[in-house]
């Protein structure tokens, strides 16, 4: 099961523990009426959550068993309020309460989260950029990792969208493709999106679907991760001329929205910072330093590209 997925499961258990109290409390005050309705609730929450497990972990799972227990038995409180003339609240309360304390260790014990990883290449032939990350997610038995091409176009000069490119059957042969039409990002909400185009609307030249623009990406993720499709000559990271010459591979909007950025190395690392903290102001310094991790770029043949500034 997904991490979000298992959280909204722990989200059922809290709404049917207030239920419970307020099952209580009602019985307390003689409203027969209430408390029926209320454990009426308590059977819906657990059927939904039984069925949400149980598509996910499979039919028999014992958190889906302890779920149905625990529907019998709100069945039978349920028949109990209301055909005798007074029910115990207290001990009412505390047979619910047994009863979910089983599912709720069963859901954290039981239940296997597995991490969900999308990569968002655009250009077949950057892939290596994104590839050795994404063959060592697809390796761990305990990640789900979706490679999903994505479209791009080419732009007239006034900005316009010209030509559509779509190069998913470019890829090696032993990396599955997941097309973008078929991968709802809304239902899924991956827990991380690899992309290494940071330009969204501001490359001149060509533009990637813009439903997947960086900006908008970050809604459908809980980390968005940019590692650059290039390589850029080392520079001195305090030489302001050099750092001029990289500046427009630094302040994109991939850098400024992921949560994370991989760069080539620490010195490349320090220059980003730099770049970044001249540009939005002393007090973002923290900010960058925190985003950026020189961990080294995963292509797996470094091409050195002359950046301005680099003499």
């Amino acid at each position: 099961m997904k991490k979000a997925d298992k959280k909204k499961a722990e989200e059922f258990l809290d709404v049917m523990q207030r239920a419970h109290a307020a099952i209580r409390k009602t019985l307390k005050a003689k409203n027969k009426a209430s408390a029926l309705e209320l454990l009426e609730q308590c059977q819906s929450y657990a059927i939904s959550l039984g069925q949400q497990i149980e598509s996910v972990e499979g039919e028999g799972f014992i958190t889906v068993t302890l779920l149905e227990e625990y529907c019998e038995l709100v069945y039978q409180i349920y028949e109990e309020v209301l055909q005798l003339p007074q029910v115990n609240e207290i001990r009412v309360h505390n047979r619910l309460a047994k009863a979910l304390i089983k599912v709720g260790n069963s859901i954290r014990n039981d239940i296997h989260v597995r991490t969900e990883v999308v990569f968002l290449p655009y250009k077949a032939s950057m892939w290596d950029s994104l590839e050795s990350v994404w063959r060592a997610a697809d390796e761990d038995p305990d990640c789900e990792a979706y490679v999903i091409p994505i479209p791009y176009y080419d732009k007239n000069p006034d900005g316009s969208f010209r030509q559509k490119h779509d190069e998913r059957d470019q890829y090696p042969r032993d990396v599955p493709i997941t097309n973008y039409e078929d991968f709802d990002f809304a239902e899924h909400h991956p827990d991380m999106i690899f992309i290494h185009n940071p330009f969204d609307d501001c490359n001149y030249v060509t533009s990637i679907e813009p439903f997947f623009y960086t900006k908008n990406l970050k809604q459908f993720t809980d980390k968005l991760v940019y590692i650059p499709y290039f390589v850029l000559g080392e520079i001195d990271p305090e030489n302001e001329k050099a750092l001029k010459g990289i500046e427009h591979f630094c302040v994109t909007p991939g850098v400024l929205y992921a949560d994370k950025v991989i760069v080539q190395s620490e010195a490349m690392r320090q220059a980003y910072i730099n770049v970044l903290t001249n540009a939005a102001g002393k007090h973002t310094k923290k900010i960058w330093e925190e985003r950026i991790l020189g961990l080294g770029s995963p292509k797996p043949e470094r091409k050195i590209w002359k950046s301005p500034g680099n003499g």
